[in-house]
This record gives structure tokens, sequence and C-alpha cells, in this order.
């Protein structure tokens, strides 16, 4: 055979290869984005079955925390829950207290309206930011010689647990020493948005045997604090009187709550 002849006889196999091959091979790049495709659906489908779980989770939890307290507690629980916390935005009410206003049919209907007397328990929580004034108006020494410094510590709760905002901490007076001082020295610090309760602290710290690396709540006896709920019930503008006796001096002090302007 000669060389021409295998020329004409490889030539046309080979075409006839290459044509099979990219007609009934896939390209390696358009399987891998295949692929990818149906990983990313798979995905999505699964964060969503996560979500639903979740979101389901909650309406077991209000029907297992309601049973026994109200008979059609289920259709009460869907209720809420749809009006509280699915569809209330930044207004969403946690499952505890969804789960109180399902129990009290009382104080509510069927329908998650509040038709109690009074104030209406599900905004006992502050609904915009608020300012706390602290006002010191007297103090007394009991020791034989300190220097004062006098601070309040603010600490905020949410359903009586420690909300995740930092304890505030302001001074309030600041001397040498003096055995008595009467006047008005006034504090004032803005408390967040969806806090119920707070505790106003009083603080001494004597500069004479407690340096400044000293922490407010290393020195804080929370025996001292003034505790305060339902800060969304709290009446703006009424000034309340305190007295406290610390540790080296006794404190006369008042504090009330204002809009920000």
């Amino acid at each position: 055979m000669t060389q021409n002849m295998l020329k004409k006889i490889v030539l046309p196999l080979a075409a006839t290869a290459a044509f099979y091959f990219s007609a009934c091979g896939e390209n390696p790049i358009e399987i891998e984005n295949k692929a990818d495709a149906k990983f990313k659906w798979d995905y999505k489908i699964a964060l969503d079955s996560i979500a639903q779980r979740v979101d389901d989770s909650s309406y077991y939890e209000c029907y297992d925390n309601t049973r026994g307290f109200v008979q059609n507690n289920k259709e009460r629980c869907d209720t809420f829950i749809n009006q509280y916390a699915k569809n209330a935005g930044d207004d969403a009410l946690s499952m505890k207290t969804i789960i109180t206003m399902v129990r009290d049919s009382i104080n509510y209907n069927d329908k998650g309206s509040y038709i109690g007397d009074g104030d209406d328990p599900k905004i006992n929580y502050l609904r915009t930011n608020k300012m706390l004034s602290v006002t010191l108006t007297n103090y007394k020494r009991t020791a034989k010689s300190i220097e004062p410094e006098v601070r309040f510590l603010i600490k905020t709760f949410i359903e009586q647990e420690p909300s995740e905002y930092e304890p505030l901490s302001a001074l309030a007076l600041d001397t040498t020493d003096i055995k008595e001082w009467k006047g008005e020295k006034n504090i004032a610090v803005q408390l967040p948005r969806g806090i119920d309760g707070m505790k106003i602290c009083p603080v001494l710290r004597d500069k004479i045997k407690q340096d400044e690396y000293y922490d407010d709540e290393d020195l804080l006896d929370e025996k001292n604090c003034i505790e305060v709920k339902n800060l969304g019930w709290v009446e703006e503008d009424k000034s309340k009187s305190e007295k406290t006796s610390l540790e080296s001096a006794d404190i006369q002090w008042k504090w009330h709550l204002y809009a920000i302007k």
C-alpha cells in the first residue's frame, strides 16, 4: 500500500472520530456549570426547608406551652404569631410574650386585640429611644475622711434578662474631702428602644483608696440599685425621688424619663 493510499484512509477515519466525539461528547465546562447550578438550587431548597422548620418550631412551641390554658390554643397561636412575630417587622414580640398573650383569653380576644383594662402588657417595652435623667441632690459623708466620686450605673433588661447593651455609666459628683453637699448635679443617658426594664445603681468610689482602674461594677452593691420594670408604661417627665445609704455616704437623688426632641 502506498503512502498516498494510507493518507486517504487515515484522514477520513480521523475526521469521523472527531465528528463523533464533538457530537456525542459534552463540554466539561458545560457539565461543571450544570452541576454548579444544580448545587445552588439544592442549597436554596435546603435553606428554605430549614427556615420553614424553624418557622414551624415557633408554632409548635406555642402549641405545647398553651395547651390546657385555652380551648382553641392552636388557632390563637397561629393568629398571634402571624400578627405579632411574622408580620410585625421591627416591632416583633418574643415567643415568651406571645405565649403569655395567647394564654390570657380575658385580656386578649381570638383576633389578638387587647380587650382588658389598663395598660396593654404587650407594649411594656420602649417603642422609641428615650432619655433617662438622674439628678444628685444631696450628699452626706458617713466615714471619717474620703474623696468621693459619685457615679450612676444603668443596666438594661429584656424580659428580666440582661440586654445585649453594655451598662451605661456617668459621673454625678467629683470633689475633694467634703462632709456635706446640697444642690443639683444632673446626668442624662439615652435608653435604647426594645428594653422593658432597667436598674439605676448609685456607685461611690473613694479616690483615696480606690484608683481609676476600679470598675463601677466592681464597686457596685446590688442592694443599692433601683429596679424599674415595664418601662413602656413609665410616665414621662414624672420625677421619682430616692434615698440610698452607700458604704461611706448617704445620698438623695431623683430620676425621670423624657422624650428625645
